[in-house]
């Protein structure tokens, strides 16, 4: 009679049976697709961008003739700073390269006072029997897609280990994404069985490899060989949107070229630090505000009114307030009226409100050109998710603030580290790299010789460097307004 109820019951669920032969099939491939990933194979091409066309890309580094060097090609030195190194690395020679836009270059100054050179000096100042070289390859206005192609071009130049400060410039290029997003159903899932290890290995059986990833939206939006940014040219400001339907798939492509940065990495197990990156909360207001555009024409008029209103009354909290209260009632995600709110929270102590009023501030500016908290909580995720190292700006710089809110304490305009925040940046990528076991243990006199390096550094600089760093500050300045004379040429 049991045997007969065992049956009985197998019987009523026929489904467990199905299931447990469907899985058992499946075994033998996803065993392989694990032993494939372990083993690192297929070898194949990098795949290609599916949300942009980058084929314009050209290397950043040529060869100096007849020395045995590479350098950063000259026609890149509008948007790179000069650096080379030896392509067959000297013995006892660590070798970093430091990729990201404008803040890994050390603007409003130039890479002599950067973070990557202040990494070195650290670094040196613990080991000075090895030869530490950090080759910075920061490019003004690059954003995660072009550093990517970057990334891939120096892994080839037997790096020891990539530092990676992204997620300022993500809105700087207008493109398109609907190629990405109208591809067929049939296509996406195409998309990902081209992904698979397994599949890869057999198309390399084949000899069909000409692509990883297909198939590619035939309409991506193709992108220059430099950087074609808006604000470079007049007229840049206006042509950033509240609500643009092109903000919203910006996260899913930053998200997409930082997880290509470390596959990239670890297929040839070079370790990668990605950088979360820091934004001026306190002292930036939104560079562009607009109302919200499906407000009807009565409730937008009274928006108006009362922000208008708040405006006025801004030195007298008391009468502020509640018409701020009222427009934020309308316009929730208004980033003028959320400055203007944080910054009265913040005066009156209101800390923690005040942070989130700032935040909000920041990731609803109309000219998105601080790092939103998507992007920056994108960078944290992408280094858990891989075991990659990881060096918070954010939290670095905020514990260093009064009441935790960033502003021009650390930061000269909307993004950029101060001289003083360079080294900071530099200083803890070293610690970092000390409790990764990449580089050796400092010694207990390690300050007092990082102070010594670094002093005798910044006395090699002239003033001329110092005043040049302040003019260009001023033009930054008026590049975020939008106040440029350079017009596009015409189609």
């Amino acid at each position: 009679m049991k045997t007969t109820a065992g049956r009985i019951r197998n019987y009523r669920h026929p489904w467990r049976l199905r299931l447990a032969a469907i899985l058992l099939g499946l075994l033998p491939f996803a065993m392989a697709e694990v032993g494939l990933h372990f083993l690192g194979l297929p070898r194949l091409p990098p795949p290609a961008d599916p949300f942009v066309d980058l084929h314009n890309l050209r290397p950043l580094f040529t060869a100096q003739p007849n020395s045995g060097r590479l350098e950063i090609s000259p026609e890149r030195l509008q948007l790179f700073r000069p650096a080379s190194f030896q392509v067959d690395k000297p013995a006892k020679t660590f070798r970093v390269f430091a990729l990201g836009g404008s803040t890994t270059q050390g603007e409003p100054y130039s890479t002599e006072t950067a973070f990557p050179e202040w990494m070195r000096l650290s670094l040196a100042a613990a080991a000075p029997g090895r030869r530490y070289e950090v080759i910075n390859c920061g490019g003004i206005s690059y954003a995660s897609y072009r550093v990517l192609a970057i990334l891939r071009e120096v892994l080839q130049y037997s790096p020891d280990l990539i530092v990676v400060y992204t997620g300022q410039n993500e809105y700087l290029e207008r493109r398109s994404y609907e190629g990405y997003y109208q591809q067929s159903w049939g296509n996406r899932v195409l998309s990902g069985l081209y992904g698979l290890r397994i599949v890869q290995f057999a198309r390399a059986l084949t000899g069909d490899v000409a692509r990883r990833q297909e198939p590619l939206a035939n309409n991506r939006t193709e992108l220059e060989q430099e950087v074609e940014a808006l604000l470079d040219y007049r007229g840049g400001m206006a042509q950033y949107e509240r609500g643009a339907a092109w903000y919203g798939p910006v996260p899913q492509h930053f998200r997409w070229s930082l997880q290509q940065m470390v596959a990239a990495c670890q297929a040839v197990h070079v370790p990668l630090i990605l950088v979360r990156p820091v934004t001026n909360l306190l002292d930036c207001p939104p560079l562009k505000i607009q109302i919200d555009p499906s407000l009807s024409p009565a409730s937008a008029e009274e928006f108006e009114e009362h922000w208008a209103a708040a405006k006025a009354a801004a030195d007298e909290p008391a009468d502020c307030l509640p018409h701020l209260q009222r427009a934020l009632a309308i316009d929730s995600q208004h980033a003028g009226a959320n400055f203007l709110l944080g910054r009265l929270q913040y005066d009156q102590k209101e800390y923690v409100a005040a942070r989130q009023s700032l935040t909000r501030a920041k990731d609803n500016d109309v000219c998105p050109l601080r790092a939103t908290s998507a992007i920056q909580d994108i960078v944290s995720q992408v280094a858990s998710e891989h075991q990659v190292l990881l060096l918070d700006a954010e939290a670095l710089f905020a514990e260093r603030s009064p009441h935790g809110i960033v502003g021009e304490n650390w930061l000269m305009d909307h993004i950029h580290p101060t001289l003083a925040g360079h080294q900071l940046l530099g200083e803890e990528l070293a610690r970092l790299c000390f409790r990764a076991g990449l580089a050796p243990s400092p010694p207990e006199d390690w300050q007092r010789r990082r102070q010594t390096l670094m002093a005798e550094h910044l006395s090699g600089l002239s003033e001329a460097y110092f005043h040049r760093g302040k003019q260009r500050l001023e033009g930054l300045l008026l590049w975020t307004q939008g106040r440029v004379q350079k017009v596009r040429d015409a189609p």
